[in-house]
């Protein structure tokens, strides 16, 4: 037990800012969800359905980029620091390259990426825009993330952090000037301050008539403005960083993880994370068919599901740096340890997170809509909700933990299983053959989860125990 402790200490040194800043991602997107749920309503399943391609994307591109945490905290436990600059410029050039080629495919699908899918043209098309508009922050977006990676493998995660929620701060403004329709009245008692300062201030009416639409357009919007703040400062305090020199951030050295490197970390991670963000939009979309208050109830729970993710991914990047440095100092035991600690972690913190749901469940569908009936369906969901977390957490840790170790590709088959495969199927038999709606939905997400974990912890074990049984 004395040895865990100090990988405990570690892990929540690294996971605790991780977790904040993850949780300032998520914070984002909640506050677009919470402005749009209050002030345009209607605009929900707009926003959902916009949201969902654009995760797509994001997300397999924020895989790609995974290589730079693992490579640059390898770099640093072989005593290479320039090695750790190396993969920061070069993952730079790679969330360059993902973020545009992303932007272009989703402007080139345009309204067609929801018909094939089934979505009717009066979803389709007031969704379009939305997602088109979220097209442009996704390279600013991967920009922060690749200099994040290379924070936290540098053991600076609170740097992150603090731009994240500055950006919070960002999005929450932009959000309340540009989602308000002037032209109509305020929807809610509370919005109609907020309405008449729009109108009265020459200012604030001015940035309001900046935006090219509202609602869910204009929070669209918000979201651009708030990560071109991320990638700016991030860029910026990187470059002006006291010690910079010691990782070569300013120089061109050639001495660290090569793109091939970064590449076979980043594709496995890629492909395994768009498979599971493919399969929950998949969700959405099949939520689309239902009708769409079934949409809104899908993506406010997503969400809030997505808040309580972002603490297992703190972890999940804690778990890889301290993996990745064990495995860098040839010690597979600390490797191990360091694993199983971050698994144990998680555990915890999902169970404490599950608790305060079903505690709070009325309250938290009442912060996110002002629909009454909407509340009442989300309540109604929060058990399911809550059984969700703990095996959808372990999975991304897990998942992280083994990539670490060198075990690229099983996480990303893993995955593809659980989430490309199976998840669907269960899906589209529990929310419309059985008619069970977004109640189904949330079921094939969770029984897919406990077949992810499952898997994944076995394959840990079995490493573990290999790498115990070549040193003994």
């Amino acid at each position: 037990m004395a040895a865990s402790r100090p990988y405990v200490a570690d892990l929540l040194r690294i996971a605790g800012p991780v977790a904040v800043a993850r949780l300032g991602i998520i914070g984002m997107a909640l506050v677009d969800v919470i402005v749009v749920g209050q002030l345009a309503a209607a605009e929900l399943p707009h926003q959902a359905l916009g949201w969902a391609p654009t995760a797509v994307f994001l997300v397999a591109a924020i895989g790609l980029l995974q290589g730079v945490q693992v490579l640059a905290a390898r770099a640093l436990g072989e005593k290479n620091p320039l090695g750790a600059g190396v993969a920061l410029r070069r993952g730079l050039v790679l969330a360059g390259i993902a973020g545009l080629l992303s932007a272009a495919l989703m402007w080139l699908g345009g309204q067609h990426i929801f018909t094939v899918f089934g979505i009717g043209a009066d979803l389709a098309a007031p969704s379009t825009p939305v997602m088109r508009v979220l097209a442009f922050s996704i390279p600013l977006h991967l920009v922060f993330v690749a200099s994040t990676f290379f924070l936290e493998a540098v053991k600076k995660p609170g740097v992150g952090t603090a731009i994240m929620w500055g950006a919070n701060i960002v999005n929450l403004a932009l959000n309340l000037i540009w989602v308000p329709d002037l032209a109509q009245a305020a929807p809610t008692a509370w919005a109609e301050p907020l309405y008449a300062a729009l109108r009265d201030w020459p200012v604030l009416s001015a940035l309001n008539a900046l935006a090219p639409d509202h609602g869910a357009v204009g929070s669209a919007w918000a979201t651009v403005g708030a990560r071109v703040f991320l990638a700016g400062v991030i860029l910026a305090f990187i470059w002006f960083m006291r010690d910079g020199a010691h990782y070569g951030v300013r120089t061109l050295g050639k001495q660290g993880p090569t793109y091939r490197a970064l590449l076979g970390v980043g594709i496995a991670a890629a492909v395994s994370q768009a498979a599971e963000a493919g399969a929950f939009s998949a969700m959405t979309v099949i939520a689309g068919r239902i009708s769409p208050e079934a949409v809104s109830g899908y993506q406010i729970v997503l969400n809030l599901m997505a808040l309580v993710f972002m603490v297992a991914l703190g972890v999940s990047a804690a778990a890889a740096v301290l993996v990745s440095e064990a495995v860098g100092r040839k010690a597979p035991a600390d490797a191990t340890r360091a694993g199983w600690t971050a698994l144990g972690l998680n555990t915890v913190a999902m169970a404490i997170a599950a608790i305060l749901i079903l505690i709070f469940a009325r309250q938290i569908g009442a912060f996110y809509t002002a629909d009454a009936g909407l509340v009442a369906m989300i309540a109604g969901l929060m058990w399911i909700c809550a059984l969700v977390l703990i095996p959808d957490g372990g999975q991304v840790v897990a998942a992280a933990a083994l990539r670490a170790r060198g075990d690229n590709w099983f996480p990303t088959f893993s995955h593809m299983l659980a989430y490309l495969v199976v998840m669907p199927v269960l899906g589209f038999y529990f929310a419309e053959t059985l008619d069970m709606k977004v109640a189904g939905l949330l079921w094939s997400i969770c029984l897919s989860s406990v077949l992810s974990v499952g898997i994944l912890l076995a394959r840990w074990w079995y490493l573990s125990d290999r790498e115990a049984r070549r040193a003994a």
